[in-house]
């Protein structure tokens, strides 16, 4: 249990730290992405370990007895990090397409399904015709993401 703790606790210090020493770069926030996963595997990872050796359902308070509580906040941090890696993916995806944009996804997570409720892309750049432009992206992002073109809105700065 002590090296848990201190294995848990040294990902996060080394999280931070590479975090910050890369804070003024293009990188950036893949790196937090990154970190936040590294971090949740940290955690979770010595569980199946835990439950094999021999942890009984009564020392944990009943949570191996199908009396699972979740935590809202542990749910949308992990939602939050899975759309980041979402929106991401989807910069690169608008990337290819010569859009240099930052990409924001607002949903939920419900099991093993993402529901997107609405996606916001903020292009960087000047266009001839920007609502064509818009268009496209609008277009490019319903594809990619299988969703309705209404859910997604084009900022262009």
């Amino acid at each position: 249990m002590i090296a848990w703790l201190l294995s848990v606790a040294g990902v996060g210090i080394l999280g931070v730290i590479v975090s910050h020493l890369t804070a003024g770069t293009r990188l950036k926030k893949t790196v937090k992405v990154a970190c936040t996963y590294v971090f949740i595997l940290a955690v979770i990872f010595p569980l199946p370990s835990l439950i094999s050796d021999g942890v009984s359902g009564e020392s944990c308070g009943g949570i191996f007895d199908g009396e699972i509580e979740y935590n809202q906040d542990v749910l949308d941090v992990t939602d939050g990090a899975y759309f980041e890696i979402v929106a991401t993916s989807l910069e690169s995806v608008l990337s290819e397409s010569g859009y240099v944009c930052d990409c924001k996804i607002k949903g939920t997570m419900s099991g093993e399904k993402a529901r997107i409720e609405n996606v916001t892309v903020n292009v960087k750049g000047e266009f001839a015709d920007s609502v064509v432009a818009g268009s496209e992206i609008r277009k490019l992002v319903s594809e990619y993401l299988e969703i309705s073109e209404s859910e997604v809105k084009v900022n262009f700065e």
